[in-house]
């Protein structure tokens, strides 16, 4: 499977080596507190005319009211349009994909994911059922933004990186072969893919891949040190489809490729991460192939 990689990042044109997210084709995170009476509210719809999952939009109405949303909240600025907004009050994180502003109280989205979290980071089951069960989540693999994406107060802020992370790569596997089913997908953590691949050495999403227990990272810089220790400790779960092998750092509203304050940690520290072989890596078995 990682060779498969490494063959899949070469005829893209991409180094066979983990890239980073930054500033497009990752999320901004916006924090908000829906008990503010004044609050911006808004409506969203699916441009695409399909409804969202059942978990957030149980009268298959295709219409989500009642959002509290800002203005000021605005999307990735890739295709994608990913944005996260967390209502502290209510502790609920709400994720979109596609998200665009129509006016001041409505907005488009083609995705729309709405959980509760708690202060253990703990959320609600697992679920990757229900009809349409494609509509789950928004990310490829239907499985939240959030999880795993590396966030600027907890790595440069605080100094820590508990968990594991999200991974998107090329080689992604939409079937082993070409059975009369659509998808396959390691679940939990998957709900769906958006893989191509149907062959048996592509990796699945939801698939865990860790770093070499015993790679030596002792000469990395602190922040690149703790990703990678987060890579042996926890791991990395393939979550989305991209050209590149890439890792998700939070995006700051409003940085670009050049005034990212990522990049103030990038030549001395972060950038060891690329420069780990992918033999180095270990896929682990998935004990749930699910296929839909």
């Amino acid at each position: 499977m990682i060779t498969k990689l490494g063959q899949g990042l070469t005829q893209a044109n991409y180094a066979q080596a983990f890239a980073f997210h930054y500033f497009q084709y990752t999320a901004p995170i916006y924090i908000v507190d829906s008990s503010v009476v004044t609050i911006n509210r808004i409506t969203v719809f699916n441009p695409d005319g399909e409804v969202y999952h059942p978990t957030v939009d149980p009268l298959a109405t295709g219409r989500i009211t009642n959002l509290p949303i800002p203005t000021t909240c605005l999307p990735d600025p890739g295709l994608d349009g990913h944005m996260i907004v967390y209502d502290k009050s209510q502790t609920r994180f709400l994720e979109f994909s596609r998200f665009k502003w129509i006016n001041s109280t409505f907005a488009s989205a083609t995705r729309h994911d709405n959980f509760l979290w708690n202060a253990l980071g703990t959320s609600l089951p697992f679920n990757s059922g229900g009809y349409p069960w494609w509509m789950k989540g928004v990310r490829g693999s239907g499985a939240p933004f959030i999880a795993g994406l590396i966030r600027y107060d907890e790595l440069i802020t605080r100094g820590e990186l508990n968990h594991a992370l999200a991974i998107a790569g090329p080689t992604n596997r939409q079937k082993k072969t070409n059975k009369p089913y659509t998808y396959e997908a390691c679940s939990p953590v998957a709900a769906r893919n958006d893989g191509a691949l149907i062959a048996d050495d592509g990796l699945l999403e939801g698939q865990r891949i860790r770093l070499n227990p015993n790679y030596d990272i002792s000469n990395f810089g602190p922040k690149a040190k703790l990703v990678a220790q987060a890579l042996k400790t926890y791991g990395g779960y393939i979550v989305d489809n991209s050209p590149d092998f890439g890792l998700f750092l939070e995006r700051t509203p409003g940085s670009t490729s050049s005034n990212s304050p990522w990049l103030s940690y990038w030549a001395n520290d972060l950038i060891s991460i690329t420069q780990i072989p992918l033999n180095q890596l270990q896929v682990l078995n998935c004990s749930n192939i699910a296929t839909k």
